[in-house]
């Protein structure tokens, strides 16, 4: 099972009297890419609320897929093509072989790097999320 979800708040600068003159030719270069990986925008979507543009993602699936892939790639890209966004991806993988097959991996998309962490919280998966 492959469960991922995420949010990011996107900003072209991490500067706080940033005027972000470009987020709009941000958002639509990244709207381009989420159109060019064919998800459901249940899936994979931009919004805006309050003035500012949201990312969010949720994917449930069998196996670890390119779905799965290409969201993680499209949070690589906000971290390059606008790197004052910031968010959270949390993505549980129990076929994962790098040692995180019982935990949530937690990627941090800030300042214009999009890292993994270990999560301290829905970790081990068993017993604190399901029961054997």
């Amino acid at each position: 099972m492959v469960e991922l979800h995420a949010w990011a708040l996107i900003r072209e600068s991490f500067s706080a009297d940033s005027e972000e003159d470009n987020i709009e030719r941000v958002v639509d270069s990244l709207s381009c890419e989420i159109r060019k990986l064919r998800m459901d925008d249940k899936q994979l979507r931009i919004d805006f609320c309050n003035g500012e543009a949201v990312v969010t993602a949720t994917k449930l699936t069998n196996h670890f897929s390119d779905d799965v892939k290409g969201i993680l790639h499209f949070f690589q890209r906000i971290a390059c093509v606008a790197p004052g966004s910031y968010g959270l991806l949390y993505l549980y993988n129990d076929e994962d072989t790098d040692g995180f097959e019982n935990a949530f991996q937690v990627f941090v998309l800030s300042k214009g790097s999009f890292t993994l962490h270990r999560d301290p919280f829905l970790s081990p998966y068993i017993p604190t999320v399901e029961d054997i």
